[in-house]
């Protein structure tokens, strides 16, 4: 499936008040429009979910407003939508369950706790039929899946799991051109080609992006 042809559901775990969940949903949401349904988010405050998606203007509203997850106004909510923070009754099972419970195209882990997926949980990202509930995950968060689970769930279940050196690299390089411009512009140059300079880093990093990619994909096919 293609997000730029059809509809892609994701689940996210990390919320809009972090740089890389945050980003995440705004680049989604800038890339792909309404062919992106968040189905589901989990942060330190608590957690969003509708299975019809996540009101986007609202998502990125907090995204802007640097708030998390919790403070998602439930007004946007459709009918089977709700919104729990860590305070309210059964709040931690609900953010702590979440991406073992919902069932969306990909898993974007871009916040919690490293090993939340381990040998002995893995099997909770299958349904009742033994189907994995996502087909992707892909790594944002560092450590976030141990290496006894990725395997199984590569192995056993199917699941393509791109991992957090992967998923991570382009914010690595994207920091050594920042740290390459530093030593080698005054902070007056920069400024002076910076429009130029962004818009030929995030060209180079698509390019990476795009090929890291297709050798994972091609390796594992």
């Amino acid at each position: 499936k293609s997000p730029r042809n059809e509809q892609i559901s994701v689940v996210l775990t990390g919320g809009p008040d972090g740089d890389v969940a945050g980003n995440a949903i705004r680049i989604l949401f800038r890339e792909y429009g309404d062919n992106i349904r968040i189905v589901g988010v989990a942060d330190g405050t608590g957690s969003a979910e509708d299975p019809t998606g996540l009101d986007s203007t609202e998502l990125l509203r907090l995204v802007d407003a640097g708030a998390g997850i919790a403070a998602f106004d439930p007004t946007h909510l459709g009918p089977n939508g709700r919104v729990l923070s860590l305070a309210d009754d059964g709040g931690l099972a609900a953010r702590n369950s979440l991406p073992f419970r919902l069932t969306a195209d990909a898993l974007l882990p871009c916040g919690g706790r490293p090993a939340t997926i381990h040998a002995d949980n893995w099997t909770d990202l299958l349904d009742e039929t033994g189907q994995p509930r996502v087909q992707v995950i892909v790594e944002g968060a560092n450590l976030f899946v141990t290496t006894d689970a990725r395997r199984a769930l590569d192995l056993e279940a199917g699941v393509v799991v791109v991992k957090d050196s992967s998923a991570n690299k382009c914010g690595v390089i994207c920091s050594s051109f920042e740290i390459a411009a530093a030593h080698l512009l005054t902070p007056a140059t920069f400024l002076e080609v910076k429009k130029q300079f962004v818009a030929e880093v995030l060209q180079r990093l698509r390019d990476l992006a795009r090929r890291e990619a297709r050798l994972l994909f091609a390796t594992r096919a």
